[in-house]
């Protein structure tokens, strides 16, 4: 690990330490762990940290928020100019690694993960080849143009165009009205030389007089500025957004094409085409378009561990450092926060999920890894429909759930956290953006339950079929088709039946979940066809009264899926020889994640009489319990994510607790105070002062 090596001469702050001492488990175990048991990812991990740590400018976070707008970005170009030398010594792995590691957003960020994602996804082989290589090693730089000032979500109604020219063999990309105009675009605004552009494919018909049919959006690849001066190309208008709630080191840009001409080769085309002849040929799955778009979630879902756990952090060891109030007149010191039980009820809950969502970002990330082999390989999109739903509603339930943990911790380091120099501030106004990036959590949703219930009628069906031909249906919702065929009445005879010996036992646990979820899936079923019974034919209207219960059947499904997830590792730990104290706190904190889920959404769990309420009450009283078999081992947990102090940017955070000092440091050496005098005061101010009114 690289923390306790590396700041090992530094002062430590006592309770830290006494902290450390407690530990019950292998720390560097449980490092290993989330580093995928590959010591190689350590080992590159640790060399970045020391480049990043040994950097002049990069080392020092903190002085990113006493920068202007240019003054961010000219550090951040000069951050992102860095990745070059890590690629060149670690490869691809060192560009992902570094950008994990680093405080700040930097603009490569977009070609790297973003344009490379929906790239890979669309462009066939032919201009993998040839065009990729370029965009890998930075002689160009890529973003990806889909949403617009007048359409984010509804991807089916931009209106950017791209007309089939036969005559040229050309496509010609325009922006017809403002409300056409590509908006949000990262990367776009100052640094992009090309980007996909996502337009409605026009082509003249030829069985209805040459008139132009729509066959719905598409990727294109466009060159927005001359490699030699950077210049936008002819027809092409394009800048920055303006200052944005964060993310204030990427330049979101705006685009407007006036009939920009591009080569027919231009179309990226793994899964469609428009040959010489201005014939479209069509993919074998219509979601395949969105293939790059499911990559981009992809890397939002794991991301989410990532930005969780270094708020988590900071949040910890402050609350371990910082004291108020003795609990007798006769203590000596004052008790430290983390011992109330309001202050861990904000932290702990989220430690847990921090852990969830790296388990749930690792099976997601897996199995779309899976997807895209056999989607390339043979067009094999058997998987696809259930991993584009499942897409939807974790980027929905991982993105807003992160955001809200971030909050949380900054609440814990009550006045201080409202400080940039706490780091969380920072991190959380960079990542907010996420709930509403690449599809909006209110929307998402509801592509999630629309799949739960196509399953539900499968399910349905099949059961009442009198073919011996056996539904198959993905492992994510499984489930469906158990719990349809369950003859348990409630969660004490699956108990019985199991021979556990609690409801917290995690299989008790998990199939509380399983259940709820079914349960809301088939309610939902049930009140459409209840209204549809009742006479009321109108589907869209229908959908929308209850999109309420449709997003939350959503996130009942993706709680489950992260659950499930987390548990199916724990299980996959315990047989590959992971020492006993380490399943154990892992366990633990499965079950303050479950139930901590269970108690902010008991009536879903009451709603059939699955759960006694008394259960219900045993449950929320167990909490507590949690905190209390979790609280020895805080610092261990979050020492276990061996996040660097140039990673955290925190005076709170930092590894060896030096809270004060560093606090007062950064704030009395801010250029803010290098005169006592602040400009405009002798003009504004004094007058008043030495006035007789």
């Amino acid at each position: 690990m690289y923390c306790p090596k590396t700041y090992e001469n530094e002062k430590k702050n006592e309770d830290l330490e006494f902290e450390r001492s407690q530990s019950t488990f292998s720390i560097s175990e449980l490092n290993l762990i989330l580093n995928k048991n590959d010591k190689n990812i350590m080992n590159i991990k640790n060399e970045i940290k020391k480049m990043i740590e040994n950097d002049e400018i990069i080392s020092k976070p903190q002085e990113i928020h006493l920068l202007s707008r240019e003054e961010q970005y000219k550090r951040a170009l000069y951050v992102s100019s860095k990745i070059v030398d890590i690629k060149k010594r670690f490869g691809e792995i060192g560009g992902d690694l570094y950008y994990q590691t680093l405080f700040e957003e930097i603009p490569f960020v977009i070609n790297d993960i973003v344009f490379a994602c929906a790239f890979k996804s669309l462009a066939s082989e032919e201009q993998m080849n040839k065009l990729y290589p370029k965009f890998q090693n930075y002689q160009y730089l890529g973003s990806y143009a889909q949403t617009e000032i007048g359409h984010g979500s509804n991807v089916q109604g931009i209106e950017t165009t791209c007309t089939y020219i036969k005559e040229t063999g050309e496509f010609e990309l325009n922006s017809p009205t403002l409300t056409s105009t590509k908006y949000w675009i990262g990367g776009l605004g100052k640094l992009a030389t090309h980007t996909i552009v996502f337009a409605q494919l026009l082509i003249a018909s030829s069985s209805n007089n040459g008139n132009l049919k729509n066959y719905g959006p598409h990727p294109f690849l466009l060159q927005v500025r001359g490699l030699d001066d950077h210049l936008p190309l002819k027809g092409i208008t394009v800048g920055d957004i303006g200052p944005k709630l964060g993310f204030n080191s990427l330049d979101n840009g705006y685009l407007r094409l006036d009939h920009v001409r591009i080569p027919r080769e231009n179309m990226l085309s793994r899964f469609f085409r428009v040959n010489e002849n201005g014939e479209y040929e069509k993919p074998k799955h219509p979601k395949l378009i969105y293939a790059g778009m499911v990559g981009v979630r992809s890397n939002m879902i794991e991301n989410s561990f990532v930005c969780l756990s270094r708020a988590v952090t900071i949040a910890i060891r402050y609350s371990t450092i910082r004291k108020q109030f003795k609990a007798n007149q006769s203590d000596k010191q004052e008790k430290k926060i983390i011992e109330y039980s309001n202050q861990m009820n904000r932290i702990l809950p989220y430690l847990a999920q921090t852990f969830a969502f790296f388990f749930a970002g690792k099976r997601f990330s897996v199995e779309f890894d899976q997807m895209m082999i056999a989607v390339k390989k043979d067009q094999d999109t058997t998987l696809l429909s259930e991993l584009h739903a499942n897409s939807s509603g974790l980027k929905s339930l991982m993105t807003q759930s992160t955001s809200d943990g971030i909050e949380s911790c900054r609440l814990s380091c009550g006045g201080h956290g409202y400080s940039q120099f706490s780091g969380i501030p920072y991190l959380w106004a960079n990542y907010v953006h996420m709930s509403s990036a690449e599809g909006e959590s209110n929307l998402l949703p509801q592509q999630t339950t629309k799949y739960l219930l196509s399953i539900l009628r499968k399910v349905t069906t099949d059961l009442s079929s009198s073919s011996d031909d056996k539904l198959v249906i993905g492992q994510s919702v499984q489930y469906i088709k158990d719990e349809f065929e369950s003859s348990f009445e409630n969660i004490n005879q699956f108990i019985k039946e199991k021979s556990l010996n609690s409801i917290l036992h995690p299989d008790s646990l998990l199939q509380l979940f399983k259940h709820r979820s079914f349960v809301l899936i088939k309610s939902i079923g049930s009140s459409i066809q209840e209204q549809m019974s009742n006479g009321n034919k109108d589907i869209p209207q229908i959908w929308s009264d209850l999109n309420v219960e449709i997003n939350h059947c959503s996130k009942a499904h993706c709680q489950l899926y992260v659950v499930q997830s987390f548990y199916d590792q724990i299980l996959l730990l315990s047989s590959n020889d992971t020492s006993n104290s380490t399943i154990i706190v892992l366990i633990q904190l499965l079950q303050t994640y479950c139930v901590w889920i269970i108690n902010t959404n008991f009536v879903d769990f009451l709603q059939d009489q699955y759960v006694e309420l008394a259960q219900i009450d045993f449950l929320k009283n167990s909490l507590i319990n949690f905190y209390k078999l979790l609280r020895p081992n805080l610092v261990p947990l979050v020492d276990s994510f061996d996040l660097c102090n140039a990673t955290l940017g925190s005076a709170l955070g930092s590894y060896n607790g030096d809270v004060y000092s560093t606090l007062y440091k950064w704030s009395s050496t801010q250029p803010f105070n290098k005169n006592s005098i602040p400009l405009g005061f002798n003009e504004n101010i004094k007058p008043l002062i030495n006035s007789k009114l």
